[in-house]
């Protein structure tokens, strides 16, 4: 038996100019972000929820983090890791290129 993953488009990659660059999917707001990478690596990227896990305001970008307004709690933007309030994080999900597209892939 077979598990079929599903995917879903989030845009075309040349529709995109600037990253972080906030996108809906599934009518909630998220970020695509320039993954962390090694010299030498190919750029990857990560779709990351713009919800805040603490009271669910919806996090800006300012300079290299995405910010809440409501309680300033802050995340890196490339990792959505928390870098003021050690253990949180952002919903993050790795994205795919896919003939010339942004795609998730579901498990």
């Amino acid at each position: 038996m077979s598990e079929s993953n599903a995917v879903k488009v989030i845009g075309n990659v040349g529709d995109f100019e600037a990253f972080p660059a906030h996108v809906k999917v599934d009518m909630q707001p998220h970020y695509i972000v320039e993954a962390p990478r090694k010299e030498g690596e190919e750029q990857r990227y990560t779709l990351i929820s713009a919800i805040c896990p603490h009271a669910g305001g919806i996090v800006r970008p300012h300079l290299n983090e995405l910010v809440c307004p409501l309680h300033y709690w802050c995340f890196d933007a490339k990792t959505g890791e928390s870098t003021n309030v050690p253990g949180e994080t952002l919903e993050c999900a790795p994205l795919e290129i896919r003939d010339g597209k942004f795609v998730l892939v579901e498990a």
